[in-house]
């Protein structure tokens, strides 16, 4: 018998809370996305090492088996899960089903991850998060265990020349240099954090790690009828197949790997993987979708993984006892599981409890949790484990196997997995059919947007529109200037804004508000789109300047949809000149930049208070949430003027404080 790596459990169960606390609780763990590298460190270090230890005991592979079953143990609970929630999902949230179909075909034939690369979906723009998104990760686990068997097979080949691990280590390196070159600042990183080539880090060097175990192993062999302190005096022929790294004789095959090494391995080891368990809860905690975590931090993340592994599998390991936890343990393992449907449930579970109003947020991971455990158990006690056990076709059709299991029991088993497995086949059929082309925001917001073209071209008829120069500080009287020690208020230097003294660029959330800022602003210029970050800002600001249609107010409503950086504000404020007021919207929602977002703009307009104002948006719609979306709870409704009002809000009290 193989000795088991002890505590991958646990660390997989890790890296599953972090990745299930990113998508259902982002702002408490905007790092939580490094947990799909551990993961794939540890996915690669368990199927790289089961290979090898197969090379050294029979010096061949089954290839064909081996396809068997990869493919046993992904796909039937993949077909459930998503026919599944497709099924749900026709019937409690239709918005969720808009371009359904090519993402039910790219996660069963698993190449979503190169499906949303080329359909352009943003796996961090969450406006309008897409059902299977998630599957991207099975994706890429399913390319890698296409790849790894011929990965191994080059390594085997060069095993007498030493350099078999320079392999993984170089794709390692390959496809860390692939993610730092393509990734491009300020833009969507979906491309690489989906692809393939460039987010297999982890995989390569959980594979380099594996063969360094697994050589090691075989270099010591013991019998198993000898302690594990004679490991020493090893048969001949056992020592001199593990040196020519040659499979083992069948005479030889009662021969076991000794325990890993002792001595100060014992102390460093579980020490190195300690640290390395803290620098990735730094990272799940601290990090952020930024410049960092993709030329440097996915591939941090990955070494700490090795260095957790190894700490957790060294013998003796306190670092193991940790991971044994059971509660975490036993989330390992049944990761898969809960990470195929945990995701789809929280989509479909929030749009049912709305997710505009905060006090809904707890019901709905509570509810989410009960479910994707609930979801998983069903999944493996009826469809996993008895296929596990058996076979694929013992699922369906259960015949005879062992006498201590209850027939009937069984068949009751296997019929229950057939009428789920075709009820939910029928529903997903049903679901793609009715599927609609776009999500009722969606369309919303297209005719805000043709509205709002067609206003603006009304409004300048064609012709630039005059620029309105900025409006000049009033000079206080000479007679206002003395008196008879008495102090005088502090005359403003600003006066409330017309519409047409004022410009704004913004956003989706700008956009459903338009009629609202029309109505209190008239004669506004709204320049919003859908999507749009703040990367754009300046561009459109200096295009707007160009053409004299740059105001001396201009508001901006840019914070939604990523991560602000202080450079970028600079920038902007840089173009706009010293002279015109920079109104700041902020955002409101749950996803991990926003409140960073919001927090940095406080600081900015402190630091300039003199000529920019922040609007306090996410109070705003804190205290009005029966006019935010229930569908996402970000847009406020079409037609409501919340959001007018609190820029006129924050304008007023602006000026109100001497501005």
């Amino acid at each position: 018998m193989m000795r088991k790596f002890v505590g991958l459990d646990g660390i997989k169960g890790l890296a599953l809370v972090a990745i299930v606390a990113y998508h259902c609780t982002q702002g408490r763990l905007p790092g939580g996305f490094y947990g799909v590298d551990v993961f794939f460190t540890v996915a690669g270090f368990v199927m790289a090492a089961s290979m090898f230890r197969k090379l050294f005991r029979k010096g061949k592979l089954n290839y064909v088996r081996y396809a068997q079953r990869r493919l046993a143990r992904l796909y039937p609970a993949l077909l459930l899960a998503v026919t599944a929630m497709v099924t749900f999902a026709g019937l409690f949230d239709r918005d969720a089903l808009v371009n359904i179909s090519g993402q039910v075909l790219s996660s069963l034939t698993g190449w979503y991850n190169w499906h949303a690369i080329i359909g352009g979906q943003s796996y961090f723009d969450q406006l309008t998060p897409q059902l299977l998104r998630h599957l991207w990760f099975v994706g890429v686990l399913l390319q890698f265990y296409v790849v790894l068997p011929f990965v191994v097979w080059v390594m085997w080949r060069l095993r007498a020349t030493r350099f078999s691990v320079a392999v993984p280590l170089v794709l390692a390196a390959v496809s860390g240099t692939l993610m730092w070159v393509l990734y491009q600042p300020g833009g969507d990183p979906t491309r690489v954090y989906f692809g393939t080539d460039t987010h297999s880090t982890g995989l390569m060097l959980g594979v380099a790690f594996a063969w360094c175990v697994c050589t090691y192993e075989y270099n010591h062999y013991r019998p198993v009828s000898q302690p594990v302190n004679a490991s020493a005096n090893l048969t001949s022929p056992a020592r001199q197949a593990a040196q020519s790294m040659q499979p083992l004789p069948a005479a030889q095959s009662h021969l076991q790997p000794p325990q890993p090494p002792s001595g100060m391995s014992v102390a460093v080891a579980p020490a190195l993987g300690f640290i390395a368990l803290m620098m990735l809860c730094t990272l799940c905690f601290c990090g952020k979708q930024d410049d960092f975590a993709f030329r440097g931090g996915i591939i941090l993340a990955s070494i700490c993984s090795v260095a957790l592994i190894a700490g957790t599998i060294s013998v003796n390991s306190w670092m193991r006892d940790l991971m044994l936890f059971k509660p975490l343990a036993a989330l390992g393992r049944h990761s898969y599981g809960v990470y195929l449907w945990h995701w789809p449930i929280w989509i479909i579970v929030s749009a049912v409890l709305g997710k505009g109003n905060p006090r809904n947020n707890g019901w709905v991971l509570a509810v989410t949790l009960v479910l994707t455990a609930l979801c998983s158990a069903i999944s493996w006690y009826l469809l996993e484990q008895p296929i596990a056990r058996h076979s694929t076709s013992y699922a369906i059709f259960p015949y005879p196997v062992s006498p201590e299991e209850n027939k009937i029991l069984q068949i009751l088993r296997a019929v229950l997995v057939d009428v789920l497995v075709v009820v939910a086949m029928i529903g997903c059929a049903r679901a793609i059919n009715d599927a609609p082309g776009k999500t009722q925001m969606q369309i919303q917001l297209e005719q805000q947007s043709h509205k709002l073209e067609r206003g603006r071209k009304q409004t300048q008829g064609g012709q630039p529109a005059k620029p309105v120069q900025p409006a000049k500080p009033e000079q206080a009287k000479p007679a206002e200037q003395k008196s008879a020690g008495k102090v005088q208020p502090k005359h403003p230097k600003h006066v409330a804004p017309t519409g047409n003294q004022m410009t704004a660029i913004g956003d989706s959330v700008m956009l459903a508000s338009a009629d609202g800022l029309g109505a209190v602003f008239p004669g506004i210029d709204i320049n919003a789109e859908v999507s749009r970050s703040m990367a754009v800002a300046s561009q459109i600001a200096q295009a707007d300047a160009a053409a004299n249609n740059l105001r001396q107010w201009v508001v901006v409503g840019l914070s939604t949809n990523g991560y602000v950086t202080v450079e970028q504000l600079d920038q902007l404020r840089q173009q706009l000149g010293d002279d015109r007021v920079m109104v700041l919207v902020n955002a409101h929602g749950d996803r991990a930049w926003i409140g960073v977002n919001n927090q940095m703009f406080a600081d900015y307009v402190n630091s300039h208070a003199g000529n920019t104002v922040l609007v306090d948006w996410d109070a705003m719609a804190n205290q009005h949430l029966d006019q935010i979306s229930s569908g996402d709870g970000i847009h406020p409704v079409i037609g409501s003027d919340i959001y007018a009002q609190a820029v006129k809000q924050a304008i007023d009290g602006w000026i109100a404080a001497g501005h």
